[in-house]
């Protein structure tokens, strides 16, 4: 009998320490989970011009979202056509091209909104 009741004592204990402290385990999944599909659109599509820690083709990328102000629908316009935006006068893309010898982007027409925000989150970090 004693051993029964031992058991049950150390499965409750294990159920509630299995428990998170937060509650936020699903949030946390979930930005894992996000992090994991930015780094792979990111990778897709970015990665032969852009780093995160050095400048290749193009600038590296960590701290972006700072000198765009976190603007992130000005840049996620930049990400689809670069060329469009510098043309439109907006003084980030005109500094930018400058910085890079008027060297131009790819256009990335088929990111959807949902990889342009991927990739912000995963630059972000």
């Amino acid at each position: 009998m004693r051993y029964k009741a031992l058991v049950a004592i150390f499965f409750s204990v294990l159920l509630v320490s299995c428990g998170s402290e937060d509650g936020n385990n699903e949030n946390t999944t979930s930005k894992s989970v996000e992090m994991t599909r930015g780094q792979q659109v990111f990778n897709n599509n970015c990665l032969q011009c852009h780093s995160l820690v050095a400048d290749k083709i193009g600038p590296n990328l960590r701290g972006a979202l700072t000198k765009w102000d976190n603007d992130t629908s000005r840049i996620a316009l930049f990400i689809r056509n670069a060329q469009e935006v510098i043309n439109s006068g907006d003084q980030r893309a005109v500094q930018v091209a400058k910085e890079w010898n008027y060297a131009m982007m790819t256009p990335m027409p088929h990111l959807r909104d949902e990889d342009i925000n991927a990739i912000l989150e995963y630059i972000a970090e």
